[in-house]
């Protein structure tokens, strides 16, 4: 059976946290207001900390700012941002991890608690065709401002895992995961070959018990 290969986006990919980066861009290019800024750039700090466990509640505020935007403008709007912005914070030592992943045969995929759209412009810029992130609600071609279903995030980091290998005819069993904080245990915990990527403290206290790999990056595009 094919051997899968499940990376998580921020911290893993990108150096930071994918979406933060994105408030950044959207305040610096007055697209968002100073309120709007600050309150969820709270949040993430906060989420750093540890005293924030999910971050769902604040994700509906932040994605309220797309309520009634063209499909299309958002994903304009995307495509400069990773262009211009995002790209600079790829480690290039994942790079290197994918492409020989990608020499030995193995599927890709990557999970993330991102919303979809970003996901998406990273994945094909890796040459990744698999890849999984929040789903934010459109309806008649527009943004709702609403996350639809629910988060891919902690526990359900995993059932999402689980429904891809089930329709892949993969295994669990069979795979390698790539995480960077402590909300991913489950899906760790689920693989045959986890490594801890940057981890936060708590990841990195349990990867140190359980005699995981550590990997932790230095580079990113941006410093080349």
């Amino acid at each position: 059976m094919q051997e899968l290969v499940i990376l998580d986006l921020d911290g893993v990919i990108i150096n930071g946290q994918s979406q933060q980066i994105f408030l950044d861009y959207l305040f610096n290019k007055k697209l968002v207001s100073l309120f709007f800024y600050l309150k969820i750039y709270c949040w993430f700090i906060l989420y750093k900390l540890g005293l924030v466990k999910s971050p769902k509640k604040m994700m509906n505020f932040a994605f309220s700012h797309f309520d009634g935007r063209k499909i299309d403008e958002v994903s304009g709007i995307v495509d400069k941002f990773f262009s211009g912005k995002l790209s600079e914070f790829i480690f290039p030592e994942i790079i290197d991890i994918i492409n020989e992943h990608k020499v030995q045969g193995r599927e890709l995929v990557i999970i993330s608690n991102s919303a979809e759209i970003i996901v998406g412009k990273v994945s094909n810029f890796l040459g990744i065709k698999n890849y999984i992130g929040t789903q934010l609600e459109t309806v008649g071609g527009k943004f709702t401002g609403k996350i639809e279903g629910e988060i891919v995030y902690g526990k359900n980091k995993l059932v999402v895992a689980t429904e891809f290998v089930q329709k892949n005819n993969l295994n669990l069993n069979n795979s390698w995961s790539y995480a960077d904080n402590i909300s991913d245990l489950d899906l760790l915990m689920s693989v045959s070959k986890p490594y801890a990527v940057n981890p936060d403290r708590f990841l990195l206290s349990e990867a140190q018990k359980r005699n995981w790999p550590i990997l932790k990056f230095k580079n990113i595009l941006k410093n080349k």
